[in-house]
């Protein structure tokens, strides 16, 4: 009676303190709704607050004429509760449906732990590709990073899975090699393209622009420099064309 009074009381002057009160009145009954909660993947905090929501949606919601408010808001705040849990922490989106039916295939796995998938369907009432559905779904509520390495196991799965792609890396050397080659004159960007694109011999080179085998070596060692010197300025830095000195024919 003095729950209906105190409700009463609030909603007749809408006092933020006779609110307060009722709140201060009823933690005690959150904290105890809460608790069964705790330990399912959500911090203690979170799930308090959300049970001090659903503690005054009861208050608002809540008919004098009715009854017990205890009885009336235990219900609503375990249900706001199981809503938080339903719309916001799963990992992937699941239908409620789906979430419902992996609920309960879970809790018959828990009371009948030998049971077959045939058996398990039998006791919620649903067909066997229904209940495989759930418990893959199930497995949506948490899921783990690609990196996430278990204990016994020697790889993650992003090592697994994952492969070591060369076509950025051929990307960027061929924007370094292009930007390289512009600062050759004609000629001379002939030759390092006879030479490394298409993988002439020098004397074959020789033959095609006019000049002797030597004369080609020369060619490509001053275009070889250039090509460093535009890329690398600092003398110290290592040539990402490789050594001029090893350019034979």
């Amino acid at each position: 009676m003095l729950d209906v009074a105190l409700i009463r009381l609030y909603r007749a002057t809408r006092d933020p303190r006779r609110l307060e009160r009722l709140v201060e009145r009823f933690t005690p009954l959150v904290r105890s709704i809460v608790r069964p909660y705790v330990g399912r993947g959500e911090a203690a905090d979170d799930l308090f607050q959300v049970g001090m929501l659903g503690l005054l949606k009861a208050i608002e919601r809540f008919e004098p004429s009715g009854g017990s408010f205890g009885a009336y808001a235990r219900p609503t705040i375990s249900g706001e509760i199981k809503r938080h849990f339903r719309d916001h922490t799963w990992a992937v989106k699941v239908p409620r449906s789906m979430q419902e039916l992996g609920a309960k295939v879970n809790h018959a796995r828990k009371a009948m732990p030998s049971a077959t998938v045939d058996e398990i369907a039998g006791h919620v009432g649903a067909s066997v590709e229904s209940v495989m559905e759930a418990e893959v779904a199930h497995d949506a509520y948490r899921v783990r990073s690609l990196d996430y390495r278990a204990p016994d196991e020697d790889a993650s799965p992003m090592d697994r899975v994952s492969t070591h792609e060369m076509g950025y890396e051929e990307v960027v050397l061929r924007d370094e090699v292009a930007d390289a080659l512009s600062v050759l004159g004609p000629r001379d960007r002939e030759v390092v393209e006879l030479r490394y694109f298409d993988e002439q011999l020098q004397r074959e080179i020789g033959v095609g622009v006019g000049v002797s085998q030597m004369q080609v070596s020369r060619l490509l060692n001053r275009a070889i420099d250039a090509m460093h010197d535009h890329l690398a300025p600092d003398p110290g830095s290592p040539s990402t064309l490789g050594d001029s000195s090893a350019v034979t024919g």
